[in-house]
């Protein structure tokens, strides 16, 4: 089966078990790059002899990111004024899901990664270590990790996962100090393995029959409530697709789920698009105080949504959205193994909504017609909340995602576009054709490069916007598909 990945996921803000923590020698190797960067500091950089896997995020005066080297998964850091590596170490996906893409946990002065234990079975160790030099600080005993060590949504100083350590089958939410990987409590997701995080403080517990929900508040399970409960749809699982983020200040989980395939072959699915519902429900007890059939949340991925945490900075403390974002999509499309962007059939339609998240009420909506990328592909961005979309009558619009206005995009105007990224690891996962076999390639973070509002490829501007990227020291830095750029950033 084809997984749609609606977003980038944040980690649960809690528990842990107690983890074999050490401040021995470090793995990572400090190391100057080879090839040194194309242009002068002042100018800009551009390393050319890395595959980024992620955006760079800042991280105790360096930049760190993935990047595909050594057959698998590595974490570089790199020197922001000169683009040279500074320090590197092997990684792992551990048992993540493929279409889930990765995250560094930058947590203060602290990096947190899975490192390989065995890439055979996925087996792998939480490290910390420490941001400037690479020096491991902590590690955790081995066990089989479900998500991205990334910052805990209620204190950034803190880093979460979600696994289980040594022998045991339980799925369990972890926490670990950043500073010394010191335990901080704990709290059983499921009593197998195989549970996942939804979003911040939210997890499926890996049963099926029924589906769960799960909530975490502090050290313990909140509750516990059949999908269904919420999602009261026939056939809607997180299974084909999730997205959901916590909102304290309107005291709800908000997200979507959707509907299965309506239509498969060998390579391609066809997906009914109106199959999707988004739900507000309370975080003290998961009762639903609103429901909208029909659409996808779409915070974090497809788009920014006005307030939360900008596509570039996935890794870093968890911000909540202000204004909720959410497509209302007619008709049916396909996506195949060899594109992942949907194709539209005739006559199927989407429309952009800005809605109030503690209501759910519509607050304005732009009709995006047959743009099928808007599915899966963050559109051209022209600003921190501006995305430039199709016009009706031809042309593009800049459409501000906060308000709902729009007006033509014009002519010439510099724009920013995502492009999907897939990288190879030595950790393989059950082929989706249904054979024995295994695969290796999973789901990065999106690339970004310069181009026009039509999605067509330009060159760099001479100097770039902060969102564009990671703006550090008056350059703001960007993976591209098969580079890392620096160029000075734009007032």
């Amino acid at each position: 089966m084809l997984t749609v990945t609606r977003r980038w996921l944040w980690l649960p803000a809690i528990a842990v078990l107690a983890a074999g923590c050490s401040a021995g020698s470090s793995h990572s190797t400090a190391q100057t790059s080879t090839k040194s960067p194309t242009e002068k500091p002042a100018a800009g950089w551009v390393r050319s002899d890395l595959k980024p896997v992620t955006q760079p995020e800042s991280a105790d005066g360096l930049l760190v990111l993935y990047v595909q080297a050594g057959g698998g998964l590595q974490v570089d850091a790199l020197d922001p004024e000169t683009g040279q590596t500074v320090w590197h170490d092997s990684a792992s996906p551990g048992g993540i899901t493929p279409g889930v893409p990765p995250v560094l946990g930058v947590a203060g002065s602290t990096v947190a990664y899975l490192r390989p234990v065995d890439s055979s079975s996925g087996a792998s160790e939480v490290v910390g270590v420490d941001a400037a030099t690479g020096r491991q600080l902590w590690h955790t005993a081995t066990g089989m990790f479900e998500d991205w060590p990334a910052p805990c949504p209620d204190n950034p100083l803190d880093i979460c996962t979600t696994g289980s350590l040594g022998q045991a089958r339980q799925t369990v939410a972890l926490r670990f100090r950043a500073s010394d990987g010191a335990a901080a409590g704990a709290a059983v997701i499921s009593q197998s393995p195989g549970g996942r995080s939804l979003g911040p403080d939210l997890f499926d517990p890996g049963t099926r029959t029924p589906e769960m929900l799960l909530a975490v508040s502090g050290a313990s399970v909140a509750w516990t409530r059949t999908l269904a409960s919420v999602f009261p749809s026939p056939g809607l699982s997180s299974d084909n697709g999730w997205d959901f983020d916590l909102v304290p200040a309107a005291g709800l989980f908000v997200g979507s789920v959707s509907g299965a395939p309506v239509g498969t072959t060998g390579s391609s699915e066809t997906i009914d698009l109106s199959q999707n519902m988004t739900a507000g429900f309370r975080i003290s007890d998961g009762t639903a105080v609103w429901r909208d059939p029909g659409t996808l949340f779409a915070c974090g991925q497809p788009l920014p949504c006005p307030g939360g945490l900008p596509m570039t900075e996935q890794g870093l403390p968890y911000r909540a959205p202000t204004t909720g974002l959410r497509l209302r999509a007619t008709g049916t499309a396909t996506v195949s193994q060899s594109a992942l962007t949907p194709s539209l059939a005739p006559g199927a339609d989407v429309v952009v909504e800005g809605f109030d998240l503690a209501t759910g009420k519509t607050l304005w909506s732009y009709n995006a017609g047959a743009d099928g990328p808007l599915l899966s592909q963050t559109p051209p961005l022209l600003g921190t909340s501006v995305v430039a979309l199709p016009a009706p009558g031809g042309g593009m619009v800049a459409l501000n995602l906060a308000t709902g206005t729009h007006s033509p995009v014009p002519a010439g105007a510099a724009s920013w576009c995502e492009a999907p990224v897939t990288y190879t690891t030595q950790v393989g996962y059950p082929s989706q054709n249904g054979s024995s076999s295994l695969d290796y390639e999973r789901v990065g973070q999106e690339a970004i490069k310069p181009c026009q509002a039509s999605g067509t490829a330009a060159a760099a501007p001479p100097a770039v916007p902060g969102f564009a990227g990671t703006d550090v020291d008056g350059l703001t830095v960007w993976s591209e598909s098969s580079e890392v750029t620096a160029a000075p950033t734009s007032s």
